[in-house]
């Protein structure tokens, strides 16, 4: 609705634009122009390609791996990338023949083809419970089953079995959905119409895995065990990502309670779709954040859409996803810009036991590292990944090789297998020529150079920012003490409101560059629009335009120093212009510019606005002898006078900023288009003077 109105302009901004699937990607260039819905962008011509070039700007990692003539703290992942486990003899002899009841409830001769595909994704659920976790496990065999439904009775809807297909094999990447649960529906059809004998071999599965959850005898948690303990002990802080909530909760308990003799002040969480919506799993994870010592565990509710490069530097995928681009997500949680740490660690956790993670594992997610590996791209795998899944399972299932280790290997072998290969090294090409195709070569990155550093000089950068914390925090007793990376910030002091809002109820680490330090842990970066920093500039402000009894009166001042050798007056400007477009709405803008001027021989010598020299002698000067504050009044009173005698030279350098402004409007306008713009500068107002007279030396 807001699109189609075609006068109206928006900027769009997403992290993922293109997850893999086209059809999403064409929707949202649909918004840009209703033309571009019907693109077919793998065979784009020159023209389209100019045209959609005009609307996309498209920024990867490698674009800006060196930027302004600095390495982006990027980091980088550190092998090992899979690590191994081998079934037990009780597991692996569960898992065979589970393996083969499924090929035999779906290979039964004289079942009718929509029933057939019904047991096989039941049977996909089941393998997939089974080789998640003993836990899961219980929860699939224990499924209700209703022996009065009639076998067929409303399971044989197409709809059905594709909600089935897309929710139990594939893991698709669903926007706003969650699919952690474990899949007693898919079960509970497909087992509809099976034989009592069928039924209570069930049953017997049901309590295999049980006992093999009471005895703690699973191969599978103790690998992770050792893996999540090394990555403690090297002082990461890891994400498990599981595929269904029973596991979840399971390996949080276990990992916690293996490893708690080792590190005492362990706490392990797990996040799932029952934990609650987005506020809740957010809030889990902040106080979770809080122990020096943390593993969050979590299904795929957390795999898309929220930061977790803060808190968490690894990445262990207990079980391996069937869609890459949703491994390649969850690695993403971490594995992103503002990681403190250089490296993190992304491990996939398999056992070469079970012939359908083998063999994903080699077509999906090696491939694609070995792409990466030789290009730099990572390759979004579009829809037909779904196509080659299923064939894969199929493979398995409908195979007619009885010895089960061989299963997989024929699909390898096959077309489908080739074609999906040769695709993908097609379209890391297309990827690679696409970084050519959309980027933005008319925006030279010494101009952003400028624009940044103007920005800077208004809204104030992190060096600004740190000098405006100290000063301010010394001025209100809030204790800030150096440390030899960072600084410790005790907020007793300030209103219990402000510490609640911030979750700090005891000494912070903070900093106010971005990112941290990598050997930093838990710290806080303050910029200028912090909650901290937008409290302190409340408080400076409030005094400054309402002073009370005995407080500093921040807007003017007058002493003696030895940084001057000549009486030196400093402004503080607030300058308002006036923008002005044709057919358009005017607009205002604003911003403080600190002025400085010299006295000598009679005359006001004034300096430029913003001059470094001007803000080090209002940052640094000292006083060397005392002041009366009569005398401090007259020399405030005079200099008043004097700047209000030069009016005409402070319009004059408001125009001159107002002009300054206009030009940085052209240049915006030389690349995207759009209306003149016109500032015109209204009269000043000051808001502060302060007046350096030479003394002791000067």
């Amino acid at each position: 609705e807001l699109a189609k109105k075609d006068d109206r302009h928006l900027l769009l901004l997403t992290a993922t634009p293109h997850s893999g699937v086209e059809e999403s990607f064409r929707s949202l260039l649909g918004l840009l122009r209703n033309d571009f819905l019907r693109l077919d962008l793998k065979t784009l011509g020159e023209q389209q390609r100019r045209s959609l070039a005009r609307h996309l700007v498209q920024r990867r990692r490698g674009d800006v791996s060196k930027w302004l003539g600095e390495e982006t703290p990027f980091p980088k992942r550190v092998p090992p990338f899979e690590e191994t486990y081998k079934l037990t003899p009780e597991y692996g002899a569960l898992f065979r023949e589970v393996l083969e009841f499924t090929r035999e409830t779906v290979q039964l001769a004289g079942l009718k083809e929509n029933r057939r595909r019904v047991r096989y994704w039941s049977a996909l659920a089941l393998l997939r419970c089974l080789m998640s976790s003993p836990a899961a496990a219980v929860r699939a065999f224990g499924t209700r089953i209703d022996d009065s439904q009639a076998p067929g009775a409303d399971t044989d809807d197409a709809q059905v079995t594709e909600q089935l297909r897309q929710r139990e094999m594939l893991d698709p990447i669903v926007e706003g959905g969650v699919l952690d649960s474990n899949p007693e529906h898919a079960i509970e059809i497909g087992s509809a119409d099976l034989s009592q004998n069928d039924r209570s071999k069930l049953r017997e599965y049901r309590k295999r895995a049980q006992v093999i959850l009471e005895s703690g005898r699973d191969p599978k948690i103790e690998r992770a065990q050792q893996i999540i303990g090394d990555m403690l002990k090297e002082g990461y802080h890891p994400v498990v990502f599981c595929r269904f909530v029973a596991t979840a909760t399971y390996v949080a308990q276990e990992l916690e309670k293996r490893l708690k003799q080792r590190f005492p002040d362990l706490h392990a969480v797990a996040v799932t779709g029952e934990t609650g919506d987005d506020e809740v799993r957010e809030q889990a994870v902040a106080s979770l954040a809080e122990s020096e010592k943390r593993i969050l565990v979590a299904t795929d509710c957390l795999s898309e859409g929220i930061n977790l490069q803060d808190e968490f530097d690894a990445v262990l995928h207990y079980d391996l996803p069937w869609n890459p681009n949703r491994l390649e997500q969850r690695e993403g949680r971490v594995d992103r810009f503002g990681q403190k740490k250089s490296e993190v660690r992304t491990v996939v956790l398999f056992s070469p036991d079970n012939p359908i993670d083998r063999i994903v594992l080699k077509v999906l997610v090696q491939k694609v590292r070995e792409i990466y590996s030789a290009l730099g791209i990572r390759v979004s795998f579009a829809s037909d990944t779904e196509s080659v899944a299923q064939a894969l399972v199929t493979s398995v299932l409908e195979s007619k090789t009885p010895d089960i280790d061989q299963l997989g290997f024929e699909f390898l072998e096959s077309d489908k297998a080739k074609q999906f290969m040769l695709g993908l090294e097609l379209d890391a090409k297309r990827e690679e020529e696409s970084r050519t195709r959309f980027a933005q070569h008319a925006i030279q990155p010494d101009e952003v150079a400028r624009e940044i550093e103007a920005t800077d000089s208004v809204l104030g950068d992190p060096q600004a920012v740190r000098r405006f914390v100290l000063d301010a925090a010394q001025r209100f007793g809030i204790s800030i003490s150096p440390r030899t990376r960072f600084w410790l910030l005790d907020p007793a002091r300030l209103p219990e409101e402000l510490k609640m809002k911030l979750r700090w109820q005891k000494p912070v680490k903070v900093v106010f560059d971005s990112p941290p330090p990598h050997d930093v842990d838990n710290a806080v970066v303050l910029g200028r629009n912090h909650l901290f920093v937008a409290h302190l500039s409340d408080l400076i402000l409030g005094r400054a335009l309402n002073p009370q009894n005995g407080q500093e009166n921040y807007r003017c001042g007058a002493a003696y120093t030895n940084a001057v050798q000549a009486r030196t007056g400093i402004l503080l400007l607030r300058v308002r212009y006036l923008l002005g477009r044709r057919n358009q709405p005017d607009q205002f803008a604003e911003e403080i510019v600190t002025l400085g001027y010299r006295a000598e021989s009679g005359k006001l010598v004034w300096l430029p606005p913003n001059d470094e020299d001007t803000l080090r002698l209002l940052e640094e000067a000292q006083a060397v002898g005392n002041i009366t504050d009569e005398e401090k009044r007259q020399r405030i009173l005079a200099a008043l006078d004097e700047v209000n005698k030069s009016r005409a030279e402070l319009q004059r350098i408001a125009d001159t900023r107002a002009m300054e402004l206009e030009a940085a409007h052209d240049r915006l306008k030389q690349q995207i288009g759009g209306a003149k713009v016109k500032a015109t500068a209204h009269p000043p107002d000051i808001l502060g003077i302060y007046v350096f007279l030479p003394g002791g030396k000067g």
